[in-house]
């Protein structure tokens, strides 16, 4: 694999990871940040990220 694809791919995990920590919602409002919500949305984020990979 191209090491320019494998940046990428960390440029983007990282952004995903940003985004989730300062989009943290609660049914579809946003809520104000807190520590717990942005575990759970890092912890779904690692998840589906495992499941592209594992298809891929």
């Amino acid at each position: 694999m191209n090491n320019l694809l494998k940046i990428r791919e960390k440029i983007t995990r990282a952004n995903r990871l940003y985004k989730a920590q300062l989009l943290a919602t609660k049914n579809g409002e946003v809520t104000p940040y807190r520590r717990s919500v942005f575990e759970e949305r890092i912890r779904q984020t690692q998840k589906e990220m495992k499941l592209k990979e594992s298809k891929n």
